[in-house]
Protein backbone atom coordinates (compact mmCIF):
# COMPACT_ATOMS: atom_id res chain seq x y z
CA UNK A 1 0.00 0.00 0.00
CA UNK A 2 1.51 3.49 -1.19
CA UNK A 3 0.63 6.27 1.46
CA UNK A 4 -0.51 9.73 -0.50
CA UNK A 5 1.31 12.59 -0.29
CA UNK A 6 -0.03 15.49 2.02
CA UNK A 7 -0.61 17.94 -1.41
CA UNK A 8 -3.19 15.14 -2.13
CA UNK A 9 -5.29 14.44 0.63
CA UNK A 10 -6.89 17.93 0.67
CA UNK A 11 -8.02 17.57 -2.75
CA UNK A 12 -9.41 14.02 -1.83
CA UNK A 13 -11.63 15.51 1.35
CA UNK A 14 -12.79 18.12 -1.13
CA UNK A 15 -14.15 15.37 -4.08
CA UNK A 16 -15.57 13.28 -1.09
CA UNK A 17 -17.76 16.74 0.28
CA UNK A 18 -18.78 17.06 -3.87
CA UNK A 19 -19.90 13.63 -3.98
CA UNK A 20 -21.87 13.86 -1.26
CA UNK A 21 -23.69 17.38 -2.24
CA UNK A 22 -24.19 16.04 -6.03
CA UNK A 23 -28.13 14.65 -6.58
CA UNK A 24 -28.26 11.61 -9.60
CA UNK A 25 -26.82 12.31 -12.86
CA UNK A 26 -24.07 14.57 -11.66
CA UNK A 27 -20.68 14.30 -12.19
CA UNK A 28 -17.70 16.19 -9.85
CA UNK A 29 -13.86 16.70 -9.84
CA UNK A 30 -11.82 18.33 -7.99
CA UNK A 31 -8.00 19.27 -8.86
CA UNK A 32 -5.43 21.30 -6.62
CA UNK A 33 -4.34 24.39 -9.28
CA UNK A 34 -0.56 23.45 -10.46
CA UNK A 35 1.29 26.43 -12.01
CA UNK A 36 1.76 24.35 -15.33
CA UNK A 37 -1.87 23.59 -15.52
CA UNK A 38 -2.48 26.30 -18.17
CA UNK A 39 -1.07 23.54 -20.64
CA UNK A 40 -4.74 21.88 -20.24
CA UNK A 41 -6.71 24.37 -22.39
CA UNK A 42 -8.10 23.30 -25.69
CA UNK A 43 -7.45 25.53 -28.42
CA UNK A 44 -10.87 27.15 -28.76
CA UNK A 45 -11.05 27.39 -25.10
CA UNK A 46 -7.68 28.91 -25.09
CA UNK A 47 -8.88 31.79 -27.31
CA UNK A 48 -11.67 32.02 -25.88
CA UNK A 49 -10.14 33.17 -22.31
CA UNK A 50 -9.08 36.64 -22.82
CA UNK A 51 -6.83 37.09 -19.53
CA UNK A 52 -3.27 36.51 -20.08
CA UNK A 53 -2.94 36.78 -16.44
CA UNK A 54 -0.60 33.26 -15.63
CA UNK A 55 -2.21 32.43 -12.63
CA UNK A 56 -5.73 32.90 -13.76
CA UNK A 57 -5.01 30.93 -17.03
CA UNK A 58 -3.83 28.27 -14.96
CA UNK A 59 -6.62 28.03 -12.99
CA UNK A 60 -9.11 28.15 -15.58
CA UNK A 61 -7.25 25.22 -17.31
CA UNK A 62 -7.24 23.06 -14.40
CA UNK A 63 -10.86 23.50 -14.15
CA UNK A 64 -11.05 22.50 -17.67
CA UNK A 65 -8.77 19.49 -17.26
CA UNK A 66 -11.69 18.23 -14.83
CA UNK A 67 -14.35 19.22 -17.33
CA UNK A 68 -12.92 17.38 -19.63
CA UNK A 69 -12.72 13.84 -18.18
CA UNK A 70 -15.92 14.72 -16.74
CA UNK A 71 -17.34 15.00 -20.47
CA UNK A 72 -15.77 12.27 -21.35
CA UNK A 73 -17.03 9.36 -18.92
CA UNK A 74 -20.52 10.87 -19.98
CA UNK A 75 -19.46 10.04 -23.18
CA UNK A 76 -19.05 13.19 -25.04
CA UNK A 77 -16.93 13.29 -28.57
CA UNK A 78 -16.34 17.23 -28.26
CA UNK A 79 -14.20 18.20 -25.04
CA UNK A 80 -13.92 21.74 -25.22
CA UNK A 81 -15.56 23.90 -22.69
CA UNK A 82 -14.90 27.80 -24.28
CA UNK A 83 -15.54 30.80 -22.19
CA UNK A 84 -18.98 32.92 -23.49
CA UNK A 85 -19.57 36.51 -23.79
CA UNK A 86 -20.14 37.18 -20.05
CA UNK A 87 -17.78 34.65 -18.63
CA UNK A 88 -20.20 31.67 -18.43
CA UNK A 89 -18.62 28.26 -19.61
CA UNK A 90 -20.20 26.91 -22.95
CA UNK A 91 -20.97 23.03 -22.83
CA UNK A 92 -21.00 20.36 -25.44
CA UNK A 93 -24.34 19.83 -26.87
CA UNK A 94 -26.25 16.99 -24.65
CA UNK A 95 -24.36 17.93 -21.28
CA UNK A 96 -24.52 21.55 -18.78
CA UNK A 97 -21.93 21.61 -16.32
CA UNK A 98 -20.69 24.40 -14.04
CA UNK A 99 -16.42 24.74 -13.08
CA UNK A 100 -15.58 27.25 -10.13
CA UNK A 101 -11.95 27.52 -8.28
CA UNK A 102 -10.79 29.76 -5.60
CA UNK A 103 -6.72 30.66 -5.31
CA UNK A 104 -5.86 26.61 -4.60
CA UNK A 105 -8.53 24.38 -5.85
CA UNK A 106 -10.39 24.20 -8.88
CA UNK A 107 -13.85 22.45 -9.24
CA UNK A 108 -16.15 20.96 -11.80
CA UNK A 109 -19.74 19.29 -12.32
CA UNK A 110 -21.56 18.41 -15.22
CA UNK A 111 -24.31 16.26 -16.25
CA UNK A 112 -26.25 15.21 -19.40
CA UNK A 113 -28.94 17.28 -20.39
CA UNK A 114 -31.51 14.33 -20.01
CA UNK A 115 -30.71 13.84 -16.41
CA UNK A 116 -30.22 17.53 -15.38
CA UNK A 117 -31.47 21.03 -16.74
CA UNK A 118 -28.49 22.77 -14.95
CA UNK A 119 -25.76 22.84 -12.03
CA UNK A 120 -23.80 25.51 -10.45
CA UNK A 121 -20.78 25.28 -8.26
CA UNK A 122 -18.97 27.18 -6.48
CA UNK A 123 -15.18 26.73 -3.69
CA UNK A 124 -14.58 29.08 -1.37
CA UNK A 125 -11.55 28.86 1.45
CA UNK A 126 -13.62 27.60 4.99
CA UNK A 127 -12.64 31.58 6.10
CA UNK A 128 -15.47 33.88 7.47
CA UNK A 129 -16.63 36.27 4.81
CA UNK A 130 -14.75 40.17 5.66
CA UNK A 131 -17.51 42.14 7.75
CA UNK A 132 -17.41 44.81 5.00
CA UNK A 133 -18.77 42.41 2.33
CA UNK A 134 -21.58 40.81 4.18
CA UNK A 135 -24.16 44.19 3.64
CA UNK A 136 -23.79 43.50 0.05
CA UNK A 137 -24.19 39.70 -0.28
CA UNK A 138 -27.00 39.21 2.58
CA UNK A 139 -30.57 40.24 1.55
CA UNK A 140 -33.44 40.92 4.18
CA UNK A 141 -35.17 37.86 3.08
CA UNK A 142 -32.02 35.57 3.11
CA UNK A 143 -32.51 32.90 6.03
CA UNK A 144 -29.38 32.02 7.81
CA UNK A 145 -30.99 29.54 9.78
CA UNK A 146 -28.77 28.91 12.63
CA UNK A 147 -25.59 29.36 10.68
CA UNK A 148 -22.92 31.57 12.24
CA UNK A 149 -22.89 35.24 10.99
CA UNK A 150 -19.33 35.37 9.91
CA UNK A 151 -18.86 31.76 8.26
CA UNK A 152 -22.68 31.73 7.20
CA UNK A 153 -21.44 34.82 5.30
CA UNK A 154 -19.49 33.03 3.15
CA UNK A 155 -21.30 30.33 2.60
CA UNK A 156 -23.98 32.28 1.86
CA UNK A 157 -21.89 34.07 -1.07
CA UNK A 158 -20.77 30.39 -2.33
CA UNK A 159 -24.53 29.49 -2.34
CA UNK A 160 -25.35 32.58 -4.20
CA UNK A 161 -22.83 32.08 -6.80
CA UNK A 162 -23.82 28.48 -7.58
CA UNK A 163 -27.31 29.78 -7.97
CA UNK A 164 -26.43 32.38 -10.56
CA UNK A 165 -24.37 29.87 -12.29
CA UNK A 166 -27.32 26.78 -12.61
CA UNK A 167 -29.59 30.03 -13.10
CA UNK A 168 -28.38 31.39 -15.84
CA UNK A 169 -28.23 29.11 -18.49
CA UNK A 170 -32.08 28.69 -17.80
CA UNK A 171 -33.05 32.41 -18.09
CA UNK A 172 -30.22 34.55 -19.30
CA UNK A 173 -30.45 36.59 -16.41
CA UNK A 174 -27.85 38.82 -14.84
CA UNK A 175 -28.43 38.52 -11.60
CA UNK A 176 -26.95 40.82 -8.39
CA UNK A 177 -26.58 39.01 -4.76
CA UNK A 178 -30.01 41.10 -4.15
CA UNK A 179 -31.91 39.02 -6.64
CA UNK A 180 -31.52 35.74 -4.83
CA UNK A 181 -33.18 35.14 -1.23
CA UNK A 182 -31.72 31.71 0.24
CA UNK A 183 -33.49 29.60 2.77
CA UNK A 184 -31.06 27.46 4.35
CA UNK A 185 -33.47 26.19 6.77
CA UNK A 186 -35.74 24.75 3.36
CA UNK A 187 -32.42 23.99 1.37
CA UNK A 188 -33.71 26.42 -1.64
CA UNK A 189 -33.46 29.85 -3.13
CA UNK A 190 -35.52 31.60 -5.54
CA UNK A 191 -34.31 34.41 -8.11
CA UNK A 192 -36.11 37.76 -8.70
CA UNK A 193 -36.97 36.19 -11.76
CA UNK A 194 -39.24 33.26 -10.26
CA UNK A 195 -36.72 30.43 -10.66
CA UNK A 196 -36.52 28.00 -7.53
CA UNK A 197 -33.17 25.67 -7.03
CA UNK A 198 -32.53 23.63 -4.64
CA UNK A 199 -29.02 24.16 -2.81
CA UNK A 200 -26.88 22.06 -0.80
CA UNK A 201 -23.51 23.38 0.96
CA UNK A 202 -20.40 21.81 2.91
CA UNK A 203 -18.32 23.98 4.98
CA UNK A 204 -15.18 21.69 5.48
CA UNK A 205 -12.46 21.10 4.19
CA UNK A 206 -13.54 24.02 1.58
CA UNK A 207 -16.81 25.35 1.42
CA UNK A 208 -18.45 24.22 -1.38
CA UNK A 209 -22.10 25.35 -2.96
CA UNK A 210 -24.44 23.24 -5.08
CA UNK A 211 -27.53 24.54 -6.67
CA UNK A 212 -29.73 22.77 -9.24
CA UNK A 213 -33.36 23.30 -10.44
CA UNK A 214 -35.90 22.23 -7.76
CA UNK A 215 -38.41 19.33 -8.75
Amino acid sequence: MHARSDSTLPAIAVDRALVSLAPPGVLTGCRRIQIEDERYLLPAERASIATREHKARAASGAGRRIAHDLLGRLGSADMAVSRGRLGNPIWPPGTIGSIAHDDEMAVAVAARTDAMRSVGVDVEPALPLPADLLPIVAAPQDRLGDLDPGMGGRVLFAVKEAVYKASFPLDGRVLGFEDIAVDFESGEAVTSSGLRLTVRFAISPRILALAYPAR
